[in-house]
């Protein structure tokens, strides 16, 4: 069983490629045609400035304590109670990222899956269990740091349609707003009209890594805010913990990173400019609503 999991999130974050994804000038074609969203200067350089003590302190206080640590079996409370034994060094290794050639230890980057079964679901498929990634806690926080100054901008950055995870916005809000196009496609005089609801499977797991980047580039994130996000992202591996027994450790390749604070925020930063060409596109007419007309939801 162990061994068909192992399989199973081998294959699922080591997705091939299509050959037009490699191409860098399709990709930069698509994004320059389709892509608005931009960072003001003001903000790109709230991004790109050193990481500080009092950004380290807020991130650990903002993270709960009392979850199951990574791989290496420090848990928040240690780093709570250490931190200012540990904030030098910390903040020399995170900013450090920024110089060439930098990169976080390959046991940092590691992670450790846990498995929960879905309920109703055949367990006989992997498909149907729930991973829950075990990143290392120092990482977190570092991530969690680079996500409490991304937050500060995702507004800007991401139209009002799409909802999740953007501070301020919530899911219901298009609840609401799929209700209201509902009613408004029942209207009398109102044409043919056509909703469509569709969900991505593995929509996470299966984000392409230079499209984000290169998203992150159009957007104009700065060289450094460039290099910590790849830190994140060089080379990461992960292990199935089953009853107590770890798989060998297996490459990840695709997707944002399960458990990473920051995560939630690169997808939706991946999703937008999808978003923007739909919207964009004048083969969907959208519907009508006294006087916005919505073409795309997305939570």
């Amino acid at each position: 069983m162990l061994g068909l999991f192992h399989d199973y999130y081998t294959k699922l974050y080591g997705l091939p490629t299509a050959p037009d994804q490699t191409a860098p000038d399709t990709t930069q074609r698509f994004l320059r045609t389709h892509l608005r969203s931009k960072l003001t200067p003001h903000m790109r350089s709230s991004i790109e400035g050193p990481i500080t003590a009092e950004e380290l302190h807020e991130a650990i206080k903002r993270t709960p304590v009392g979850k199951t640590p990574g791989p290496d079996g420090f848990t928040l409370r240690y780093y709570k109670t250490c931190e200012k034994l540990l904030s030098r060094a910390w903040l020399a290794s995170f900013n450090g990222l920024t110089e060439p050639a930098s990169h976080l230890a390959p046991q940092s980057l590691s992670a450790t899956i846990t498995l929960i079964p879905k309920p109703d679901k055949d367990h006989a498929l992997c498909a149907n269990y729930r991973p829950i990634s075990l990143l290392n806690q120092d990482v977190k926080l570092f991530a969690k740091v680079l996500a409490l100054r991304l937050a500060n901008h995702m507004r800007h950055l991401i139209h009002p349609d799409q909802t999740g995870f953007i501070p301020g916005r919530e899911g219901r809000d298009n609840t609401t707003l799929a209700i209201n196009l509902i009613h408004a496609a029942q209207r009398p005089g109102a044409g043919p009209t056509l909703l469509l609801s569709t969900d991505a499977e593995k929509a996470f797991d299966r984000v392409h890594w230079p499209f984000l980047f290169q998203t992150l580039h159009h957007m104009g994130f700065g060289p450094n805010a460039l290099r910590w996000i790849t830190a994140l992202y060089d080379s990461p591996t992960a292990r199935i913990n089953l009853n107590g027994t770890l798989s060998p450790p297996f490459n990840i390749k695709n997707g944002t990173r399960q458990g990473c604070p920051l995560s939630p925020l690169l997808f939706a930063l991946s999703l937008e400019p999808l978003l923007q060409a739909i919207r964009a596109n004048p083969s969907i007419h959208g519907v009508c609503v006294g006087c916005h007309t919505h073409k795309v939801a997305a939570y």
